[in-house]
């Protein structure tokens, strides 16, 4: 029987099936962090004996406020710390870590038809490669480190076939925003996006990451993209894989994981990117995303509007800012960071701008390549890797009322600070607005594509 990408991982996975279409899926790696493992590490201790399933398959990092800026997060990191130690699990600690997202990639921990799960939503930047990735709670994930299992309702699957080509300064964080806006804010509840089309097949690892990550953001289980050569391309050489003749057999059946001709599917949509421009929210979720230059809409939600300081019929690009971020697990890869330095080389921002690197292995390549001089030179703020200022808990808060231009994932009520305003763009367009002090396109500046000269080069730790 055909069947299509999302279905072979699945069903690769099932220990068994369970009532009610559900079934107990085998997880092949654990990924955790330092705010959501501890409960469930802390749990596993004193009623398991501190016994785990498979210590090899679980890869820790201190991520999300790193260094620790309290007591609080210090007590969460050492808890991960002396756990990752006492189990001789994997550690990416401060000054080799990173975005959890961007660091198990770069390491070689995904690959085609695995699956993944992490105490986070955005695990579902791993679907990029193939592989069935989840967020899931702490719960949850303390039973996989414990039995590396999880009981999951088998989810229905949306193909999205994207054909055309991405220009004009589009990117792949504009296509995200477009498939949300297209879907509607948690139009995909309950799905599994499977990608599909030529514009899929025409991007980059780290435009696929980019696109997948922000599946959650339409309310969807996971996002997924077929396996191909640019796939086997990244993985191989990658620490955590194999080489030679094993590598190569990895290969051989990772070119399976591919929808069958006829594979069926709960739901498809077509879209096509040739027109696709460069967008940013108005609103407060991803959904609520135009194309810079288009007016906000006349039935736009009172409540956003209200929450956000802005008018139905009003044209963002003059809005003024108050702060610029460009970093998070969607952004914040070197070719990322190479778009925003694009614009950015030769020019002064005006608002206070923080560039944060996805890993410190992304952070020593981009400084190799002088970016970083790109970005003190026009006055941003360099710093290591962390998620905090994306979720709002360090470096980068905003002050009640504060407007924020960011390459983030989320612009929900209080996202970056109670009370904060944000509107979501490419790292492109968050570099243009900085240095005009409002919303704007990189086109304003002369940039026409700031991602014209961006390589495809990935970064090696």
């Amino acid at each position: 029987m055909p069947q299509s990408l999302f279905e072979k991982v699945w069903n690769a996975h099932v220990v068994e099936a369970l009532p009610g279409d559900n079934a107990l899926v085998f997880v092949d790696r654990v990924v955790a962090h330092e705010i959501t493992t501890p409960q469930g590490a802390l749990e596993i201790e004193r009623e398991y004996g501190d016994t785990l399933y498979d210590p090899g398959r679980i890869v820790a990092i201190n991520d999300h406020v790193s260094p620790a800026k309290d007591m609080e997060t210090a007590i969460q990191a050492k808890v991960l710390r002396d756990w990752a130690k006492r189990h001789k699990i994997a550690l990416f600690d401060i000054g080799q870590n990173g975005i959890c997202h961007v660091v198990t990639p770069e390491r070689g921990y995904v690959e085609p038809g695995m699956t993944l799960a992490c105490g986070d939503s955005h695990t579902c930047t791993l679907g990029a490669f193939g592989a069935f990735a989840l967020g899931v709670g702490s719960t949850a994930q303390g039973g996989a480190m414990l039995a590396q299992t999880l009981v999951l309702q088998r989810p229905k699957v949306m193909r999205v076939i994207v054909n055309g080509r991405l220009q004009g300064g589009a990117t792949a964080k504009d296509l995200a925003l477009h498939v949300i806006a297209t879907l509607g804010f948690k139009g995909g509840t309950g799905y599994v996006l499977e990608y599909a089309g030529s514009a899929i097949d025409a991007l980059s690892m780290d435009e696929r990451m980019t696109l997948c990550n922000m599946a959650i953001e339409a309310g969807a289980t996971t996002g997924m993209c077929p396996p191909d050569e640019t796939t086997f391309s990244y993985l191989r050489g990658r620490e955590n894989q194999p080489t030679g003749e094993d590598f190569e057999a990895k290969v051989a059946f990772w070119r399976t994981l591919r929808a069958d001709p006829d594979a069926t599917y709960d739901r498809e949509i077509t879209l096509d990117v040739d027109a696709l421009r460069p967008m940013v929210t108005w609103g407060t979720n991803p959904g609520e995303a135009i194309a810079l230059g288009a007016q906000i809409p006349a039935d736009a939600e009172a409540s956003s509007l209200k929450y956000m300081g802005v008018e139905a019929g009003s044209d963002l690009r003059e809005l003024e800012l108050d702060q610029a971020f460009i970093g998070s697990c969607t952004n914040s890869r070197l070719s990322d960071l190479r778009a925003a330095a694009e614009v950015l080389r030769g020019r002064t921002v005006t608002i206070p701008t923080i560039v944060t690197p996805g890993s410190q292995a992304v952070k020593r390549a981009a400084e190799r390549e002088g970016l970083h001089d790109i970005f003190q030179d026009a006055g941003c703020l360099w710093t290591h890797s962390s998620c905090g200022p994306c979720l709002g808990m360090s470096m980068g808060v905003l002050a009640p009322g504060g407007r924020c231009i960011s390459s983030t994932n989320r612009n929900f009520p209080g996202r970056m600070g109670t009370g904060g305003r944000v509107h979501l763009a490419s790292p492109a367009v968050v570099a243009a607005s900085a240095v005009l002090g409002r919303i704007a396109s990189p086109s304003e500046l002369g940039v026409v594509d700031a991602t014209a000269t961006v390589t495809a080069t990935e970064v090696r730790a």
